[in-house]
């Protein structure tokens, strides 16, 4: 952003006007926030009446011009992080070479990891005032790298716990009054020029996680592209009973013991042991519900194209269904549809 649009946005986000000082104007210490290239004065504000969160804000605000002047060392650090989302591939080829040569990256074997965080709503101010402050609470855990089509892009360290990264990224996007929609992490390779892919790929695996069942719980780009893939095939009722009328059946019945235990049987690669304990039955039991499937579902598992079919439209399905669960407003009371009327609404 360029400074105008910074001072905008800051304007907006604290609903008071924001300036910069002029070189002609008396300094006010009580009002004025300084930064390498002048002052920003809020209108009827002082500076001690800011709360944490406008504080946060104008914190991001003053990051980015102080970043777009280069105003200090600290600034031109930030700004070479911030090359790395640059428009322009040759400003990120030297953004990541300056940086593992200065050893301000981790320089470990396996390349450099990314990690990106969808908020909404997503101003660039308020995404750099989450960006900064998650960096903090962090504690290095994270270096932040900028706003990036709706996300906070980081460079993540192998030490990086994911479970207080979780709770971490919850808290601190409701304390700028946003909503985190999913994360996710993206490698890249020694062997790119930039990052540009592995932001990419960090982006569009946040959005996924955002709509993917509970029982998914990898972060990781790399382990979702069987659900990117899945993503990617049209709504259709009429094309999923053409291509595989098992799972319709499996979807449309009342009871969900059949659906849940050939999911659960072919995510196990058809390993009875693994598919017992995830159910938590016998195998015996295991057996005789496969034995009882109607009989296109046993036709389905008996052939091999058909069975990878049967196992990538259930997982449609489960995607199908946790989008319309994330769609649908919160009630104090949610009144469960029939088993039936929920499948017609998925496979409309």
């Amino acid at each position: 952003m360029h400074p105008p649009q910074i001072i905008d946005q800051l304007s907006h986000a604290l609903g008071r006007r924001v300036t910069l000082r002029r070189a002609d104007e008396p300094a006010d210490a009580d009002a004025d926030i300084a930064f390498g290239g002048g002052a920003l004065r809020i209108g009827g504000t002082a500076r001690a009446d800011l709360s944490p969160r406008e504080w946060a804000v104008v914190d991001a605000a003053v990051h980015l011009l102080e970043t777009a002047s280069g105003a200090s060392p600290a600034a031109r650090r930030d700004r070479v992080f911030a090359n790395l989302i640059d428009d322009d591939s040759s400003v990120r080829r030297d953004a990541l070479w300056e940086l593992r040569s200065r050893r301000w990256i981790d320089g470990r074997a396996d390349g450099i990891e990314l990690l990106a965080v969808v908020l909404d709503p997503a101003p660039e101010l308020g995404i750099v005032a989450f960006g900064r402050r998650l960096a903090t609470v962090l504690h290095g855990a994270v270096q932040f790298v900028g706003a990036h089509r709706g996300a906070a892009i980081f460079v993540a360290s192998r030490t990086l716990d994911l479970d207080a990264l979780n709770r971490t990224v919850d808290a601190e996007a409701a304390a700028q009054g946003m909503t985190a929609r999913g994360f996710a992490l993206a490698a890249g390779s020694l062997d790119d020029g930039d990052v540009d892919d592995a932001v990419s790929r960090a982006i569009r695996s946040a959005h996924l996680r955002a709509t993917l069942p509970d029982q998914v719980t990898s972060v990781r780009a790399e382990d979702l592209g069987g659900w990117a893939l899945v993503q990617t095939l049209p709504r259709s009722r009429s094309l999923l009973v053409q291509a595989c009328p098992a799972a319709f059946v499996l979807a449309s019945s009342e009871d969900s013991t059949q659906r849940d235990t050939v999911e659960a049987y072919l995510d196990a690669a058809g390993r009875a042991s693994v598919a017992c304990q995830r159910l938590h039955i016998h195998r015996t039991t295991l057996y005789y519900r496969l034995e009882q499937m109607p009989e296109v579902v046993r036709e389905a598992l008996a052939d091999g194209l058909q069975r990878s079919t049967l196992h990538l439209t259930l997982k449609l399905l489960r995607l199908w269904d946790e989008e319309l669960r994330r769609e649908q407003p919160a009630v104090a009371t949610p009144v469960p549809l029939p088993r039936e009327r929920t499948a017609e609404r998925l496979l409309a």
